[in-house]
């Protein structure tokens, strides 16, 4: 009998949010994939502080090379669980493991997500805007003029399809992103600002652009993720 692959969220602050059943599961893994070996092994031990571990059983994930990510499936063949964990939030979800995935899926290897923090889920859940509808976009081009030009076709693309538009960016590039956005949106298209997702320092805010502009604002250095929508959707 093959072992299962849980994709287990991890935190996306220094809040505690994760659930108790996870806490039983991931007690009961010994094998983990993930994207940093210290920041995951530091992970584990916090939440299962009387757990013992060993660094030999958590393998770097390296979605560059398949016959690698093939060997790292071998505990679940030889009917062991293994975790795959990501530095902060969810596997797969803006973060790596597609492949490994992908090729658990492919070997009749049995998937299960745990429940947890997706900073992109609570932020869209918490904007106001069209949750029937929205599309995640990763990062924009770092250069200028690329970077408005996508703003600008995306923001097409809500208003023709009524769809919310979420995208992350690099905290350093927080600002320069945001003052291209109030200069590049339509006054009345609506931006949802969510920084610190989880922590303390929360704050999550919805405006037009036009009341944007009148508003100071520090993203720097700040995990931020930013929500758009065309047009005026207060009723």
């Amino acid at each position: 009998m093959k072992g299962n692959l849980y994709i287990i969220p991890s935190s996306i602050s220094e809040i505690n949010l994760f659930p108790e059943i996870n806490k039983t599961i991931l007690n009961s893994i010994d094998y983990f994939v993930v994207e940093n070996i210290k920041v995951s092994f530091g992970f584990v031990k916090k939440i299962c502080p009387d757990k013992i571990l060993n660094y030999e059983n958590f393998e770097l994930l390296n979605e560059k090379d398949p016959v690698q990510t093939s060997q790292q499936l071998k505990p679940c063949l030889e009917g062991k669980d293994i975790g795959l964990l990501t530095d902060a939030g969810c596997p797969n979800i803006a973060d790596p493991g597609s492949k490994l995935i992908l090729h658990a899926h492919q070997n009749n290897i049995n998937v299960i997500p745990l429940v947890g923090p997706s900073s992109i889920l609570l932020a869209m859940m918490s904007s106001g805007l069209n949750g029937n509808n929205f599309s995640f976009n990763g990062y924009f081009p770092v250069d200028k003029n690329e970077r408005i030009k996508r703003i600008k076709q995306l923001e097409i693309l809500s208003k023709n399809h009524n769809q919310s538009q979420i995208f992350i960016e690099t905290p350093y590039r927080n600002k320069a992103l945001f003052e291209d956005l109030i200069k590049s949106l339509n006054g009345n298209t609506l931006l949802c600002i969510a920084t610190n997702i989880g922590s303390k320092k929360e704050r999550i805010k919805t405006f037009s652009v036009n009341d944007w502009k009148r508003k100071k604002l520090n993203l720097e250095k700040n995990p931020t993720i930013f929500i758009f929508h065309w047009g005026d959707l207060i009723f």
